[in-house]
């Protein structure tokens, strides 16, 4: 009795289905690659997203902080140059004693006025030079003079820019008496042309000279 053929399964069909299992592998390993790799992606573009708002955040911050500071100094700069435009003021009239000057100010500008400095010298700056300030009236010459003496007792009213110091409103005129510190060589002698320099509290000055 003859025994029943079975085919022997042929090289070529044990190859195809190895290469069909190794596709099919292949095809899985890409699919979980892709989502691996778009995983990764969508997590760098997320990261790059908040890197980038994080550093626009700071620039934004530090321009903004720039402007404001530019927008501080514009507004003082032009509060400042206003302020000065609006401060004048002229002397029209001083008055003296052997030991003090009156100045007479007359406000010409658009604000009340008010003044940080006062110079008097005469007949030359050698001869005779005082500077009065809201502390102090110092003497620069005549040498054997120098030295400062408290403005309180020398000046009516004070200099200064506090709300009870010296001011002349605007179209009024105002007065102020500066005694000279005692020293043997301070008077005003008659002949002598003595000249005073007045500072208000914005940069403009007055001068003027007058024969006692």
């Amino acid at each position: 009795m003859t025994a029943p053929y079975i085919a022997a399964p042929s090289y070529l069909s044990l190859l195809d289905k190895l290469l069909v299992s190794a596709a099919l592998r292949c095809q899985r390993s890409l699919r979980i690659n892709r989502r691996r790799r778009g995983v990764s992606e969508l997590t760098g573009t997320l990261m790059t997203m908040a890197i980038t708002l994080a550093a626009g955040a700071t620039v934004f911050g530090y321009v903004r902080s720039q402007a404001n500071l530019s927008e501080l100094a514009l507004s003082q700069n032009v509060g400042g140059t206003l302020n000065f435009l609006q401060e004048r003021f002229v002397i029209p009239l001083v008055s003296y004693t052997s030991n003090s000057i009156t100045i007479y100010i007359y406000n010409n500008g658009q604000a009340t006025d008010q003044f940080t400095q006062l110079e008097v010298y005469g007949p030359t700056r050698l001869a005779m030079d005082i500077v009065y300030d809201a502390n102090y009236a110092t003497v620069n010459n005549p040498p054997l003079c120098r030295g400062q003496t408290e403005a309180a007792s020398l000046e009516t009213p004070r200099l200064g820019v506090l709300p009870t110091s010296f001011s002349v409103k605007v179209n009024y005129d105002g007065s102020i008496t500066l005694t000279l510190p005692t020293c043997g060589g301070l008077s005003f002698l008659p002949g002598n042309t003595y000249f005073v320099k007045i500072l208000g509290q914005y940069g403009n000055t007055a001068v003027y000279s007058q024969v006692m």
